[in-house]
């Protein structure tokens, strides 16, 4: 099949709307979505596709302090809530891989989703397959992430450090790279610092510290980290974000990295977070947006908790004026530029914590959506030659459905539903709810996490790491998030909150997410303080495995044996993509993979969960034994490659031009064996 390709918004007009009370519901947000209408002028780069009627929604903004919040993390209760009503213009409607139209309204007060429902028939054979994990001891990665943490409570101790999934030595198994915080000040001595740690993936679950090795120990405080290949010259590089000077490892090929200079550009000494590569401006070159938190230091560390019995706990994000993000651009001579203000995001700052690099509306331009900690959420619409629009408001997803502000930490981007289009997922701060956005079409996102049943199970825990992922090989996407809270001391401050914390999976019903944790395996019976949290293929069995980070503990590796791995192996397919005119990564890429009744569609994205790295390859769940994937690279060129056999790996190279075959080998065993097929090409 062919990609659509769709227009852009050019002018529109709105109409305000009514007020309307801040307890309102689903039906009366749906209500909403359908007071008026606009006119939605579209230019397009190729043809124009006809979308739904444009409609608009009200957004009532609640400030409210409330026990248990992150509104009131480490300050005191006071004043009274303060309400704010934003009318803001919707733009709604559009298509994505299917045309919608509005459905029937409904005096149900249950959201109906409007679009037509897709089939789940062919993922019904495997609905009965477990979701389990087995945590892997004795596996040789003997990290122990250490946070700084001290009486002073320094803040960047609060929110922890990244890990990352990395075939470094171009193996074909993936390594594990692992990000660590030191005790403040940073000029001072540490004995305990051991630095970031680098494990190559020996197979069989086994691991190997090659850091000193490899060269990539880094001493400063780490926060997240980023994967990708910089100057493509086809071995991946480290991106370290921190709180002090940032680090670009560039891999030099033969199992060692070198830390660039200054003179790269990219050594941002601004308190950073998350970070995610992107190819912008359709240039081949892979770019960098970074999240920086805040603006702290420790000699501005303020007291927060009871000084009657000084008991002191971690100042609430609002205490800490929000820090701007930096967009850095490739140059294509190993230095980069930082473009923020002239790409169209540098118009505000927020306390940032993840990122997504993603096409939100599959126009093939990359996007990008920030998770931020008690600020709204960022959506910036890639407009094309270098050009961002900051959307975040009138697309719905800066805020919850009642107008509130989260404190958004880890963030995912993925088709939940199997429409084509990706939805968006937010964890947050407890008594809160970790956020699922509906992807309505023309950058439209909706709050559905309450009627998709992704809210309740959420609410008591503070959300970090997250993926959208099939943990079933049902063909479905399921929910994972880690769990931890800031404070392990919140009793003596009269508050039961705790600091140790389950992880979550949600699995993937069709229309509902249902919690499957209490049988997912001993580690989910447990509790822990998680923040990252990366999901990666370890064994090259065609599931995924997942990898957590603990605050001040080692790590768990969790792998996944809900199914045997021959039963795996016989229905999936696993793709590496490799680009050509597009980004080497190309990330960005839209896949589809058809197979009997089954269609799943996929992404090659950059950055998500929370300062994490993930498994960049796409595996995909077929029904039957042979499978066709439509490939739409980021430049533009359309690949179709039938009758894949499933219960492989792939490489697929991206051709030069149209007229041009893609080149396609079949890794299997570690070594590749590359051969020409009949390849479609558009």
């Amino acid at each position: 099949m062919s990609f659509p390709q769709f227009g852009r918004v050019k002018t529109f007009r709105f109409s305000t709307c009514p007020f309307v009370d801040n307890d309102f519901d689903d039906h009366s947000m749906r209500t909403l979505f359908n007071l008026r209408k606009s006119v939605i002028v579209m230019e397009t780069r190729s043809r124009i596709f006809p979308g739904i009627e444009p409609q608009r929604s009200v957004i009532q903004r609640s400030v409210i302090q409330h026990g248990g919040s992150s509104a009131d993390r480490g300050v005191p209760r006071s004043g009274w809530p303060v309400l704010i009503l934003l009318l803001l213009p919707g733009l709604i409607g559009g298509c994505g891989f299917f045309h919608k139209t509005p459905g029937p309204q409904t005096d149900s007060p249950v959201l109906k989703d409007p679009r037509p429902q897709p089939s789940v028939d062919a993922g019904a054979e495997f609905s009965l397959a477990p979701i389990h994990f087995e945590r892997v001891m004795n596996s040789g990665v003997d990290f122990q992430h250490q946070t700084g943490n001290s009486a002073e409570r320094p803040f960047p101790a609060a929110n922890g450090s990244g890990l990352g999934a990395i075939d470094y030595d171009l193996d074909g198994v993936y390594d594990l790279y692992f990000a660590t915080g030191r005790s403040f000040p940073l000029d001072g001595p540490d004995p305990l610092a051991m630095g970031n740690r680098l494990y190559r993936n020996l197979r069989n679950w086994t691991f190997l510290d090659v850091t000193v090795l490899a060269g990539v120990g880094h001493l400063g405080y780490s926060a997240g980290l980023a994967v990708g290949d910089f100057n493509g010259d086809g071995f991946p590089d480290i991106y370290v974000n921190c709180y002090g000077p940032n680090v670009l490892y560039q891999n030099n090929g033969d199992g060692t990295f070198h830390p660039l200079d200054e003179g790269a550009g990219v050594n941002d000494p601004r308190w950073g977070t998350s970070a995610a590569f992107l190819d912008y401006d359709g240039d081949g070159n892979l770019d960098l947006y970074v999240c920086n938190y805040a603006k702290w230091s420790l000699a501005t560390n303020a007291f927060c908790g009871n000084h009657l019995t000084n008991t002191r706990i971690f100042c609430n994000p609002n205490s800490v004026e929000a820090e701007a993000h930096g967009l850095f651009h490739n140059e294509g001579d190993g230095t980069f530029q930082e473009r923020s203000v002239e790409a169209g995001v540098g118009g505000g700052s927020g306390r940032g914590q993840g990122v997504i690099a993603a096409d939100v509306d599959r126009d093939g331009l990359i996007d990008l959506y920030v998770a931020n900690d008690l600020q709204p959420n960022f959506l910036f619409q890639n407009l094309g030659q270098g050009r961002f629009r900051d959307i975040s408001e009138e697309s719905g997803a800066a805020y919850d459905k009642a107008g509130q502000v989260h404190a958004g930490m880890g963030v995912d981007a993925a088709d939940l539903n199997q429409d084509g289009l990706p939805e968006l997922f937010v964890t947050n701060f407890e008594q809160e709810y970790n956020t699922c956005y509906d992807n309505q079409g023309q950058m439209t996102l909706l709050d559905v996490s309450e009627i998709r049943g992704l809210a309740a199970a959420s609410r008591p825990w503070v959300g970090w790491g997250t993926a959208l992922v099939d943990l079933d090989s049902d063909g479905l996407r399921d929910v994972i998030v880690t769990n931890g809270h800031t404070d392990a001391n919140l009793s003596a401050m009269g508050r039961d909150s705790e600091y140790l914390q389950p992880a979550l999976i949600w699995r993937n019903l069709g229309k509902r997410f249902a919690v499957v944790s209490e049988t997912a395996g001993d580690y989910f019976q447990e509790r822990f303080c998680g923040r990252a949290l990366s999901t990666v293929d370890l064994d090259n069995d065609g599931d995924l495995d997942v990898v957590i980070g603990h605050q001040d503990q080692i790590p768990a590796l969790l792998r996944n044996d809900g199914l045997k791995e021959v039963e795996v192996r016989k229905k999936t397919v696993t793709l590496k993509l490799i680009g050509r005119n597009s980004g080497r990564d190309a990330i960005g890429a839209l896949v589809q993979i058809k197979s009997g009744k089954l269609a799943t569609f996929h992404q090659v994205r950059g950055g998500g969960s929370y300062l994490s790295a993930q498994d960049p390859r796409i595996l995909g769940v077929c029904d039957g034994a042979v499978a066709s994937v439509t490939i739409r690279w980021p430049s533009g060129l359309e690949s179709l490659v039938p009758d894949l056999a499933t219960g492989a790996e792939y490489v697929v190279i991206e051709p030069r031009s149209g007229a041009e075959e893609p080149y396609l080998s079949l890794q299997k065993n570690v070594k590749i064996e590359s051969s020409r097929i009949e390849l479609k090409s558009r």
